[in-house]
Parts: C-alpha cells; sequence; structure tokens
C-alpha cells in the first residue's frame, strides 16, 4: 500500500531516518537511505515522500520504493468534520481488567491471597508497560528489541494489564500475530495461577 508523507528525522551519518505518515494518527515510518527508489539528493528532514510501507522483521513499519514529491503531488490528509461522538462503551477487556482489580483488592485485604501479592502484582504492572514502551522506541530507532518472551513472562507473573494499556496507548504488538494469541493465554495462565493461590491446594499458604 503505497501513502505520503513528510521526513521528521533524519540521521545522514547514519543513513536513515522516520516519515510522518500525512494521517498523523499513523505511527511514525522507519526509512533507510537504500529504500529509496532511486538515487537523488541527500534526504532533507521536511520533504515530502511517497512510498510503501512494510512491516519488517523486527516488527516496525518501513517505508519502501520512496519517491521524492513535489507540491503539487502532496495529498494533505483532511481531518473529518467534528460529530457529536456517542459514548463509548466499555470493551470487554476494559471490564475484566476493572473486575479482576477489585477482586485483587479484595482477596488481598480479606487475606486469601499470600501477604504482598497485590504489591507483587502491581510491580509487574509497571515493569510490563516500562518494557513495551522500551520495545516500541527501540523499533522505531532500529535497535536491539526486547525478547516477547520477557514480555509474555511479565505478563503471566500479573503484568498483562499494563501489558493491555501499553498496546493501546503505545499502539504497540496490537496487530502482531501470534504475539496477541500467546497474550491471551498469559492472562489465562495467570488467571490460574491466582485460583491456586487462594484454592486449598495451595500448600504454601
Amino acid at each position: 500500500m503505497r501513502d505520503q508523507g513528510r521526513l521528521v528525522e533524519w540521521f545522514d551519518d547514519k543513513g536513515y531516518g522516520f516519515i510522518q505518515p500525512n494521517d498523523t494518527a499513523k505511527d511514525r515510518v522507519f526509512i533507510h537511505i537504500k529504500d529509496f527508489a532511486r538515487t537523488g539528493p541527500r534526504p532533507l528532514v521536511g520533504c515530502a515522500l511517497e512510498y510503501v510501507v512494510i512491516l519488517d522483521e523486527r516488527g516496525r513499519y518501513r517505508a519502501q520504493q520512496a519517491t521524492y514529491l513535489k507540491a503539487s503531488q502532496v495529498i494533505e490528509h483532511r481531518a473529518r468534520p467534528s460529530q457529536p461522538q456517542p459514548s463509548k462503551r466499555w470493551s470487554a477487556m476494559q471490564i475484566g481488567i476493572v473486575i479482576y482489580i477489585v477482586f485483587m483488592l479484595i482477596a488481598s485485604f480479606s487475606k486469601l491471597l499470600p501477604p504482598y501479592t497485590l504489591l507483587f502484582v502491581s510491580l509487574m504492572n509497571v515493569l510490563s508497560y516500562w518494557l513495551y514502551a522500551q520495545d516500541k522506541e527501540a523499533a522505531q530507532l532500529g535497535n536491539r528489541r526486547i525478547p516477547e518472551q520477557t514480555l509474555h513472562i511479565v505478563d503471566s507473573l500479573g503484568g498483562w494489564c499494563g501489558g493491555w494499556l501499553a498496546q493501546q496507548k503505545l499502539r504497540h504488538k496490537t496487530q502482531k500475530q501470534p504475539f496477541r494469541k500467546i497474550y491471551f493465554c498469559t492472562i489465562v495462565f495467570h488467571i490460574l495461577l491466582i485460583c491456586w493461590l487462594i484454592s486449598p491446594l495451595n500448600v504454601f499458604y
């Protein structure tokens, strides 16, 4: 799919940069000097480009077959006229998170759960959000990524709420498969773990 945008960052010594699509709701796109369709002047911040968007092996959006555009060729994105928006209903995931949080609070204060379980889960959520943010930044800069296995382990230990929030706020890992399937499996695993902690089968508490 071809798209248009403007170069908003360019590291000439490293030969890569980032494009902001004309539709500002879209994520920035990574581009390397080799991704231009033909040789031309060195890229300058602010130049208009047309390009093909792909998802590379690092899970980032990348431009290929990029060409320079004249001002007359640029198709500016027009925002839709503002209309009264109906009140948004909560998604099943949001409802599930609220129920989970309420249950964890009740179970902790009623001492159904071992001491410090709530604190541990809270720390896992903070860690999960931070790891997703670091992975998002690494994907944009082409740096070493956070292993997906690490994200899954933290989510399965209780960080899945923070992981979901990071996915939505950062628009990261929301489409990638099979990551999403494994992510939901970590939620099931964590719920089963909590059930075991409050059950008579837990011989450690």
